[in-house]
């Protein structure tokens, strides 16, 4: 029994620094894209492309005259050249990690359709800057190398 009571005290001496050391990670991000107003803003008004790029080419120009209303419900609408093609879109707030794990980042889901161009906007993006006035996404896969931009 007194063998099981020094044992039992030697592990608490030796756990009792790494219990300590262990801690909840909060990483203060003052990335605008963290905002919780930013689904608010996104349903004011209308957005356009001022700029569509992958890799080094620019695309830009497959968006001209599109008006983009993102409504508070989740739909999304697209209009070009008297065309309009109806969608969805979802926000996701960055979250943070805890014990150690990175936040998350905050996310735009887009979908379209696999009809041109728009199905080049559909998938989940990263969000990368916000403003009242504009917003910047990328595209999470690394090999793709997309930027996109949207105005007021």
């Amino acid at each position: 029994m007194k063998q099981v009571l020094i044992l039992c005290r030697f592990a608490l001496m030796l756990s009792l620094p790494m219990l300590i050391s262990c801690s909840k990670s909060y990483n203060s991000n003052s990335n605008p894209s963290t905002n919780t107003d930013f689904k608010t803003t996104l349903a004011q008004g209308t957005w356009a492309i001022s700029s569509f790029t992958q890799k080094t080419e620019d695309k830009s120009s497959v968006f001209a005259g599109t008006i983009f209303t993102f409504a508070s419900s989740g739909t999304l609408t697209a209009s070009q050249n008297g065309t309009v093609t109806s969608g969805s879109w979802s926000y996701s707030p960055s979250s943070v990690g805890y014990y150690g794990g990175p936040a998350t980042e905050a996310s735009l889901t887009i979908s379209l359709g696999t009809q041109s161009p728009f199905n080049r906007l559909t998938r989940t993006w990263n969000i990368e800057a916000t403003s009242s006035s504009s917003f910047s996404l990328v595209n999470p896969e690394p090999n793709e190398d997309e930027h996109v931009k949207f105005v007021h």
